[in-house]
């Protein structure tokens, strides 16, 4: 047996590794702090269905520090869910999915994917919060210092959710996005831990809609036209 010394010893170097492996991939920006409370603004706030969602302020704004996760629309009506691939390509009506259809494995974590007619709904987040329109989202990453670093200090580094290598920066505001991937139109899933999409509320056309991406292998978040039959993660901004 060691003695307890060199136990000590042994438990501390295995701490340190671990620590070591969390932060891999994570480097402190030139001339910054942690601030995981930025503004001060830590809170909750609860959905229809009594989801409680931590917030967090993140410069003059305030948002969901989780993906959305209900399944009503906040004046009470059922969402509908669908599974089927073919139903849900040709569907033009407020849906959500879970990832693989599968609510046990990805419900709690990640949140339901929604299509673009569940947040044109106007409904779809709490009362008195809403679907960030892309405007709103330009202004959080430009706070963060851009598109070509925003994304690192978005993503959540705490946990082993995003795949390896999950570059990103140790000034974490609060905002943990998380890898959810995406159910595309025609119904296949795609991208758990190693993308991350999110919807706006800025329809471009009869298709399209505006949305943002991150990966696991950058530090970038980047806006896209995602096709409103699409299915992607909610975060929601409060009025």
């Amino acid at each position: 047996m060691l003695p307890n010394r060199l136990k000590y010893q042994s438990y501390l170097l295995i701490i340190c590794a671990t620590i070591s492996l969390v932060f891999t991939n994570c480097n402190e920006e030139a001339g910054s702090v942690i601030y995981p409370d930025y503004t001060g603004q830590i809170d909750s706030v609860i959905d229809i269905e009594g989801n409680v969602y931590k917030t967090i302020g993140i410069g003059s704004q305030i948002w969901m520090a989780e993906n959305l996760r209900t399944l009503k629309l906040n004046n009470g009506t059922v969402i509908p869910q669908v599974k089927v691939d073919s139903d849900w390509h040709y569907n033009k009506t407020p849906a959500y999915c879970f990832y693989n259809n599968d609510s046990i494995n990805f419900y709690k974590i990640y949140g339901p994917l929604y299509n673009f007619y569940a947040v044109n709904t106007d409904s779809l987040c709490p009362t008195g919060w809403h679907v960030p329109k892309d405007s709103e989202w330009a202004e959080l990453i430009n706070f963060l210092g851009g598109v070509k670093k925003a994304g690192g200090k978005l993503k959540d580094y705490y946990t082993s959710y995003w795949s390896e290598p999950n570059l990103c920066f140790v000034n974490n505001y609060g905002f943990a996005a998380l890898p959810g991937g995406m159910r595309q139109s025609g119904g296949k899933f795609i991208g758990i831990t190693t993308r991350g999409y999110w919807w706006t509320s800025t329809s471009i056309d009869d298709l399209y809609a505006y949305a943002f991406i991150m990966f696991h292998d950058n530090i970038e978040i980047l806006k896209i036209y995602g096709l409103k039959k699409e299915g992607y993660s909610v975060r929601c901004i409060k009025d």
